[in-house]
């Protein structure tokens, strides 16, 4: 079953891991198992399988959002997200280092 998606046009900041720097995005959709992004701006576009650290600020409310993901599709400048544990991204890294 599909997790129900909510449309926003939050700004956000990804960085990725194993690569130098923060890309600008947009968030434009956001569910409670993941979210699409449109990347604004950058030398580097994240492609499936890529780990995330990925924070969004929400001006409005005064709050800074800071999850993990993963990307699980890329076409162009959007990519689709999926949120994960904060605690899977070592594991998660040491296994594609192993498959290396």
């Amino acid at each position: 079953m599909r997790a129900k998606r909510f449309a926003t046009r939050e700004k956000a900041n990804i960085e990725v891991y194993g690569h130098i720097g923060t890309l600008a995005a947009r968030l434009r959709n956001l569910s409670e198992t993941g979210a699409f992004l449109e990347v604004s701006h950058g030398s580097y576009v994240p492609q499936k399988g890529d780990l995330l650290n990925l924070t969004v600020e929400l001006s409005t409310i005064r709050k800074t959002h800071n999850v993990a993901a993963e990307v699980v599709w890329s076409k162009g400048m959007g990519l689709g997200i999926c949120f994960i544990n904060k605690d899977e991204v070592l594991e998660r890294m040491m296994a594609k280092a192993g498959a290396i």
